[in-house]
């Protein structure tokens, strides 16, 4: 099942409520980009959202967000600046005492609150250099604050980072010597758009990540959604979702200064997902879709979907949920084939749909680079 990732939005909480409820997340992230700590009027205070969603039986993280501080133009600081999470200026890890000190204030909430230890960590651009220094720094020091407690490392970086080769293997290696209970894997954007502008270098980086690590830890993609689908075919617990763009991809345009800081998430995404296209079609390619071919259309939907934002995002988490579902029973390598032969299936159904329908985006943008970085995985493996 997917994690929610944080929204601008007031309506997470009950929106994490009903899905934990219906089974289609296993709770929220949070995230003091996107949530207060304390009532604001528009939102509830983090106290309330953790009550809220503890009691319907979800799971509560709290991620500091710390690497979005390193995107460019990052400014939208309505609600960070409301935390306690430095003693220095915002943003200055450049000694291990200032790293130490911002580790023990995000400790601190976490424990506060009873949640699981999830260190900050900050952006990579690549596999060498000071800031991959620092990253091992902050985990060395993460490892020492959570004095024999489990906690949970994040790793965060660009498509280039991702594409790594054997230097992003070995750095995996360095940072799994320090033996976290879990993983949360995100890859950070330059836009903010869906599909993510994908690569299957970046692909085939992520997936080995992923594998390895998860031979002894959990492992979650940030911001995952049908971009991470991939990685729960290599042992991947969850993948990060939402109803809003910004909840499926990790951005730097979703953390820039607002001209409004105080307008809310602005139109709502309701694109009805196709399980066996691995995407999303506008809803007027869909309403096409239906009237020419109401027959394929039902039987690449799978389930209907009702109108309204949340039924759009339920059926979402659902189709999410029953992908990784269909999966589970299987071995790792057969996850691998049988993912492979569904994305070349949905290249195959995305002609049709796209002559049908005249949509704009289709299996090349959603499923080509996602099956082409499969296939270097499994090529990798020997598999």
């Amino acid at each position: 099942m997917i994690l929610i990732q944080d929204s601008v939005r007031n309506n997470l909480p009950k929106w994490t409520e009903n899905a934990v409820k219906g089974g289609y997340a296993r709770g929220a992230v949070l995230s003091p980009f996107s949530s207060p700590i304390a009532n604001t009027g528009y939102k509830i205070s983090f106290d309330a959202v953790v009550s809220r969603i503890k009691k319907a039986g979800g799971e509560v993280w709290f991620d500091p967000t710390t690497h979005a501080l390193q995107m460019p133009g990052v400014g939208d600081f309505r609600y960070y600046g409301l935390w306690d999470l430095w003693d220095g200026a915002r943003g200055d890890l450049s000694t291990l005492d200032l790293c130490r000190s911002h580790i023990r204030k995000v400790f601190a909430i976490q424990r506060q609150y009873k949640l699981p230890l999830l260190a900050p960590t900050i952006l990579m651009h690549g596999v060498q250099g000071p800031t991959v220094d620092q990253v091992i720094d902050l985990a060395r020091v993460a490892r020492e604050e959570a004095a024999g407690a489990p906690f949970w490392l994040p790793m965060v970086g660009d498509s280039h980072f991702w594409s790594g080769g054997s230097e992003l293997d070995a750095l995996i290696g360095a940072l799994d010597q320090f033996a976290p209970a879990g993983w949360i894997l995100s890859v950070a954007r330059p836009q903010s758009v869906v599909p993510p502008l994908v690569e299957a270098s970046e692909v085939s980086g992520l997936l080995r990540t992923t594998y390895a690590l998860s031979m002894n830890a959990e492992v979650v993609i940030g911001h995952g959604d049908l971009a991470g689908i991939p990685a729960l075919a290599v042992n991947a617990r969850s993948i990060g979702s939402g109803w809003d763009v910004r909840q499926r991809v990790l951005a730097y345009p979703d953390y820039a200064e607002r001209a409004d800081p105080d307008s809310g998430g602005g139109s709502w995404y309701q694109r009805p997902t196709l399980k066996l296209l691995y995407g999303n079609l506008q809803g007027g390619d869909y309403a096409t879709l239906r009237a020419q071919d109401v027959s394929r259309a039902n039987r690449l939907t799978i389930g209907s979907v009702a109108k309204g934002p949340e039924n759009a995002f339920s059926h979402h988490a659902r189709v999410l949920r029953d992908i990784q579902n269909d999966l589970a029973p299987l071995t790792t390598p057969e996850r691998v084939a049988t993912l492979i032969q569904n994305y070349e299936n949905a290249l195959s159904e995305w002609d049709h749909v796209v002559r049908i329908t005249g949509a704009a985006v289709g299996g090349k943008e959603w499923v080509s680079e996602l099956l082409a970085g499969l296939k270097q995985f499994q090529a990798q493996e020997g598999w």
